[in-house]
């Protein structure tokens, strides 16, 4: 019986009317129609779970897009700034490896040229003495040359091929340890049957041994920074060999002017010359490409130049020339000055070329990474605050959702420990929260309370559950008034 039948019942009892008794039909269809609307649905309650379940998921995807999103740009500034310091690294452990091994091939070099050096010496004593009829079978000149024939031999064959690779750019006899050594065998059997005197055997170790140096220069200049460094050193030769070619030009200039040289100004001329040679030597062999230069340059563009040069150089080293004749100190200088255009200008302007190309790259690949180190400084200070702060906001959110959880879980505890408390004893409470048995107690004296409402039984087989339920949960005073009333009423049921 809803609240509106109890109110009827209850007005028709004060006027003195019974209201007509519903049938027990009624009641029943009543009763279903109140539980169906209290009730939900089985797809009511399927669409609301779903819709939850579909809410947290979208909650917990949105949350996860949004941190990867926050996170990612940290990580990818680290990352970017890590491969840039590994390639650099990287590129350093290279150049250094390179190196490494440059000197290491430099070093065996080194070890045939002081070999070959030892034997064009002891060759040369033996060949003068040989001539001067100074040195007979006593001496030991001829077995120390043998055994310095032996060292040379021995080293030659101890170098690895990949030393040896690039030497054969100097000639045929270079392609192999075996062909030079063919040819050094031939010299050696020449030396007792052919030649007489220490020049002619001096020329052929030392045009060997120079070869021998400038594939040394070339190892260790290999390398990408060997390179550059290999063009300085060439340029560093260069402007040596350009001053005292302006000293050539001076000495060579007085020599035509006066027909002569005495001796202090010839051994000058002739050291100078000699010193030239050398930076040319060695600005060639600092850089394969600048000796490609060079040579492309004295074979066809000075070739004139040098050929004069040449000619002119036999009388100064002749020492005679004719004084009267005419323009001969003008066509030096010319030939030099024009020899100083073509040749050293040039080359001067190919190696600073070369160098600033080197330079310019360098620049701009360091400018790049510090760009880009820039850029991921800059972002990482844009990124990394606004994350800071994120969590920081989303950290202070959650502590205080646990707080609230935590404090509504507190009042749950302890609603629920009043429930208990109400029900049973505390000691007994407090046994079942920690987990242990209740053990049974006898007391020496109890008081038991029974209680009964007069008429329950009959009321409740007339009443339906609905209806039962609102009257036992009125107030204390209200259900006095309401029992009261029912049961005037349901005398007329």
């Amino acid at each position: 019986m809803s609240g509106n039948a109890v109110a009827n019942l209850a007005s028709a009892a004060s006027s003195g009317k019974a209201s007509p008794a519903p049938s027990r039909k009624s009641r029943v269809s009543g009763v279903a129609s109140a539980n169906n609307s209290s009730r939900p649905s089985a797809a009511s309650l399927a669409k609301s779970w779903l819709g939850a379940e579909y809410s947290v998921t979208r909650d917990k995807l949105i949350s996860a897009v949004r941190l990867v999103a926050i996170s990612t740009p940290p990580i990818l500034i680290v990352l970017i700034l890590s491969a840039m310091i590994i390639i650099q690294v990287q590129s350093e452990l290279s150049s250094s490896y390179a190196i490494r091994r440059s000197l290491a091939a430099g070093k065996e070099m080194n070890r045939l040229v002081g070999a070959l050096q030892r034997e064009r010496g002891m060759t040369c004593v033996f060949l003068e003495g040989r001539r001067t009829s100074s040195i007979n079978g006593t001496d030991g000149v001829e077995e120390t040359m043998k055994q310095f024939r032996t060292e040379t031999d021995t080293i030659l064959f101890s170098i690895s091929s990949e030393i040896w690779e690039g030497i054969e750019r100097f000639g045929t006899e270079f392609v192999t340890q075996r062909s030079f050594h063919i040819s050094l065998t031939g010299h050696r059997r020449a030396v007792y049957e052919s030649i007489n005197d220490c020049f002619t055997s001096l020329e052929f170790y030392t045009e060997r041994i120079n070869a021998f140096i400038q594939q040394t220069e070339q190892l260790l200049y290999g390398s990408p920074d060997g390179q550059f460094w290999g063009k300085v050193e060439a340029y560093r030769m260069l402007l040596h060999a350009g001053d005292l070619i302006g000293i050539k030009r001076a000495t060579g200039g007085s020599f035509f002017a006066v027909g002569y040289f005495n001796w202090e100004m010839y051994r000058y001329y002739t050291e100078v010359a000699g010193a030239i040679d050398r930076y040319l030597i060695i600005t060639g062999g600092a850089s394969l490409d600048v000796s490609q230069f060079m040579a492309e340059l004295a074979t066809y563009k000075a070739r004139e130049v040098i050929d004069n040069l040449k000619i002119m150089e036999k009388e100064i080293f002749a020492n005679k020339t004719d004084p009267n004749a005419v323009d001969r100190k003008l066509q030096w200088f010319g030939n030099m000055t024009e020899y100083m255009s073509l040749m050293i200008v040039k080359m001067d302007d190919y190696i600073t070329e070369k160098l600033q190309n080197v330079l310019d790259e360098n620049i701009a690949a360091k400018n790049a990474r510090f760009i880009m180190a820039l850029l991921a400084v800059g972002v990482a200070l844009i990124v990394c605050p606004t994350v800071t702060i994120f969590f920081g906001v989303e950290s202070f959110r959650m502590n205080k959702k646990i707080r609230q959880k935590v404090s509504e879980l507190g009042h749950e505890k302890q609603k629920t420990d009043l429930l208990l408390c109400q029900m049973l004893p505390r000691s007994i409470v407090r046994e079942l929260k920690l987990g242990q048995p209740v053990v049974p107690r006898t007391y020496s004296s109890v008081t038991v309370f029974f209680s009964d409402i007069v008429g329950f039984t009959t009321l409740s087989s007339k009443s339906d559950p609905i209806q039962a339920m609102h009257i036992w949960s009125c107030p204390a005073h209200q259900r006095r008034t309401t029992l009261t009333t029912v049961t005037r009423c349901a005398r007329w049921l």
